[in-house]
């Protein structure tokens, strides 16, 4: 980081709240330090897993975050954030010059609370900022679990996995939208789940056949569709092999099970 804005938390009050500013771009971040670095405490970050890990390691009171970054991109990072018992209280506000509106609701489905559009104007980032650092301080915790920073990747890649079962991403692609190689990522599975990344797919696209086949009228063809299978047949098949009936049978058995 350059001297400039390593220097900038001597301009800030004593006691000021801490945020972090994630951007790859530096004359952005250059901007945005300029702003903030009076009324302040900053920390930097040039990319997405550098901006997670300072996270994790300092804790500021709020994130600005870049969505559109190389490698981890904003939307992978406020994942990780919200997947990890240290950060996932910390308000995360996204910087974009390209958020179009699902763009948007992506990003506060995944817990950010604000979006703010670049080019910014100084007024409003202030005044989004301020609105904001209050809900840190004053939040009850919504966190449950420990820390462990391997965790959150865990936590991270299965609600992907849960969000994208239908048509979900190879192992390799979901490992680099989280920042990690497949090995590593396949690594983590193993040592907190005691499966492998393709072992939980299975075994979550039964769970959720089975919530589907008895919440739900869905037809078996369409919750197979639903869950990731080619075809019918193919969720079958690995239905039977997995709890011993059919989804036609499992189905009328906890029919019969509500019945009784």
């Amino acid at each position: 980081m350059s001297e400039a804005l390593a220097t900038h938390d001597d301009m800030a009050p004593p006691g000021a709240a801490r945020l972090l500013l994630i951007d790859d771009a530096p004359e952005q971040l250059r901007q945005l330090s300029d702003l903030l670095a009076r009324h302040y405490r900053l920390l930097h970050a040039a990319d997405g897993l550098g901006g997670f890990h300072r996270a994790q390691a300092q804790r500021p009171d709020l994130i600005l975050l870049d969505l559109v970054m190389p490698g981890m991109d904003g939307h992978a990072v406020c994942r990780l954030l919200k997947a990890d018992a240290a950060t996932c209280e910390i308000p995360v506000i996204f910087l974009s010059a390209q958020a179009n509106a699902q763009q948007r609701l992506d990003g506060l489905r995944l817990g950010a609370v604000d979006y703010i559009a670049k080019p910014f104007l100084a007024d409003e980032v202030l005044a989004r900022v301020y609105v904001h650092l209050p809900r840190a301080k004053t939040a009850p915790g919504r966190c449950d679990g420990a820390h462990d920073p391997e965790l959150a990747f865990v936590n991270a890649a299965t609600q992907l996995i849960g969000e994208q079962l239908e048509d979900l991403p190879s192992v390799g692609d979901l490992a680099e939208r989280l920042g990690l190689s497949e090995r590593r990522l396949s690594t983590l599975f193993r040592r907190h789940l005691g499966l492998t990344v393709s072992g939980f797919i299975s075994e979550e696209r039964i769970r959720v056949g089975c919530h589907l086949l008895a919440a739900t009228p869905m037809s078996v063809q369409d919750i197979a569709f639903d869950v990731g299978f080619t075809t019918a047949s193919n969720f079958s098949t690995a239905f039977r092999e997995r709890l011993g009936l059919t989804p036609q049978a499992w189905r009328q058995l906890q029919r019969d099970g509500g019945a009784s």
